[in-house]
């Protein structure tokens, strides 16, 4: 099953950081995980989020000492938080003018991709439904913060 990644709007923290598996091995059972990920000479990852409007961001990763640990992290910057085509194009998390979580929650899907030379692999990469494919990026509204 995909990891959830919870944040309230305008939040920079926590810092999103991920283990990276293999896919189980064949046979295992259900909701099995697969190994760690050694990320040793990988050049590049990268945090691709699939808005709920349809639209995609790219982020870059840091790869957590040691790359034998398969561990990623990405931290949150305010400008994370700027609407696509309003306050700064390096934004996005906010898909429109306003701000768009009036129920109380958006949903994102998430993918990692690690860039190795020629190679390229995504993670989490062993699921067989859409929810254990991608993980979720959920936003809460904040009440303290308003529109």
């Amino acid at each position: 099953m995909g990891q959830v990644q919870k944040l309230k709007y305008r939040d920079t923290m926590p810092t999103l950081e991920v283990e990276l598996h293999d896919p189980p091995p064949r046979g295992a059972q259900p909701g099995a995980i697969g190994p760690v990920r050694d990320l040793t000479g990988a050049s590049a990852v990268w945090l691709h989020i699939h808005l709920s409007d349809g639209s995609k961001l790219s982020r870059a990763m840091e790869i957590v000492a040691p790359p034998t640990s398969g561990v990623v992290r990405y931290q949150w910057v305010a400008a994370d938080w700027d609407a696509v085509g309003g306050g700064g194009a390096t934004g996005g998390l906010v898909v429109g003018p306003t701000l768009p979580l009036a129920p109380g929650v958006r949903e994102h899907r998430m993918e990692y991709e690690v860039i190795g030379g020629s190679s390229r692999l995504t993670f989490p990469n062993g699921g067989t439904s859409a929810g254990e494919a991608y993980d979720t990026l959920r936003i809460w509204a904040d009440i303290g913060q308003g529109a």
